[in-house]
């Protein structure tokens, strides 16, 4: 007579190893699309507000043409220009003696 001594197998929890197979694959995923994927490119449209921007940032001015045009020069001022004496500004410095 033989006695046959077989051993238990280990029974695979199935719900465990699917669960780290799909973390393996999400996070396989999000390396792959955060470090090598190609970002698709986008066309940027320009708003009109912008394209205005843009052409009045063209312009150059020239203060010369503009103080020498006639129109500027039949301006009258209305206010006197304002003088500031620089010996009444602000307050006294109390740390100096």
């Amino acid at each position: 007579m033989a006695i046959i001594i077989e051993e238990e197998k280990r029974k695979i929890n199935w719900f465990v190893l699917a669960l780290i197979l799909s973390l393996v694959i999400i996070i396989g995923a999000a390396i792959y699309y955060l470090f090598f994927a190609v970002p698709p490119l986008v066309e940027k449209i320009a708003s009109p507000r912008l394209q205005s921007l843009q052409e009045l940032s063209s312009i150059k001015l020239q203060p010369e043409t503009i103080i020498s045009d006639p129109r500027f020069q039949i301006l009258k001022q209305y206010v006197n220009p304002i003088e500031i004496q620089t010996n009444s500004i602000g307050k006294t410095n109390p740390f100096v003696k």
